[in-house]
């Protein structure tokens, strides 16, 4: 069933728990306490399928079957909160000018000044809202109208749990996906600050603390990913020494490489 690697079930299976999170509140009562730290796991979660779930599977999709593959798409479309078709197209872009600040609609550098990156926090928050939704589903429409299925699915579950309980929705579900959406920006921030993005061998920042990309799928081997970007995760490592020496490297995890 899966086409690359069994362990891509994990990713799957995170998936599934991260919509199944963001549902529960509607379905049974919970305590205050409860739902502010499921916020913050869902936050954890919205940005760990951004940097790990929905970016693998951009890469590699998950399965053999096209059919599974398209079913995915439409379903993790909830998890990230855009299409995923809409989503790919965003980060193939970034992929294709890593990070530079003219091509790059997600450069880190694009709305900094004199050629420096832009401050974290605005890169991050401001981030969510100058991202070109609109535009990238109707990009995304000329090439599938899997969009629509995607867009379609996502509105409905989200328009369910509105209806449900509206003052659920607005303090459960908008912190969780918008605060997520946040979190994935300054990741991205992460691992391209200080980064040489006209350098295809230095242009984003790598991690290789065990603990950090056991937890992330390999996520630290950032450098690595953009200079082999079609490698699947657990192979990742294998293109380290093709990198030079002097490449931007960060201690425990991107997150150091804030400011």
């Amino acid at each position: 069933m899966l086409k690359h690697s069994h362990k891509d079930i994990l990713l799957v299976i995170l998936a599934m728990l991260q919509f199944a999170l963001l549902a529960l509140p509607f379905v049974t009562p919970l305590s205050l306490g409860v739902l502010m730290i499921l916020v913050l796991i869902n936050v954890f979660l919205v940005g760990t399928n951004y940097q790990c779930v929905s970016h693998n599977f951009i890469h590699l999709p998950f399965f053999k079957s096209n059919f599974l593959n398209q079913m995915f798409s439409i379903f993790n479309s909830v998890g990230i909160g855009i299409p995923q078709s809409a989503y790919r197209l965003h980060h193939l872009q970034h992929h294709r000018y890593n990070n530079q600040p003219d091509k790059d609609d997600s450069s880190t550098r694009r709305h900094g000044k004199n050629g420096k990156d832009e401050n974290i926090i605005a890169y991050s928050v401001l981030g969510v809202f100058r991202t070109d939704v609109p535009g990238l589903i109707t990009e995304a429409a000329k090439k599938s109208k899997l969009v629509f299925a995607e867009l379609l699915f996502m509105l409905s579950f989200l328009g369910v749990l509105l209806v449900l309980d509206w003052k659920l929705f607005l303090t459960y579900i908008v912190p969780s996906i918008f605060l997520g959406q946040v979190f994935a920006l300054w990741e991205n921030h992460c691992e391209h600050h200080h980064a040489d993005p006209y350098d295809r061998k230095r242009d984003s920042v790598s991690c290789y603390n065990s603990f950090y990309n056991w937890i992330w799928f390999n996520n630290g081997y950032h450098q690595e990913h953009h200079f082999s970007p079609q490698v699947h995760w657990t192979k990742i490592q294998e293109i380290k020494n093709n990198l030079p020496d002097d490449r931007v490297i960060v201690k425990g995890c991107h997150l150091t490489n804030s400011f």
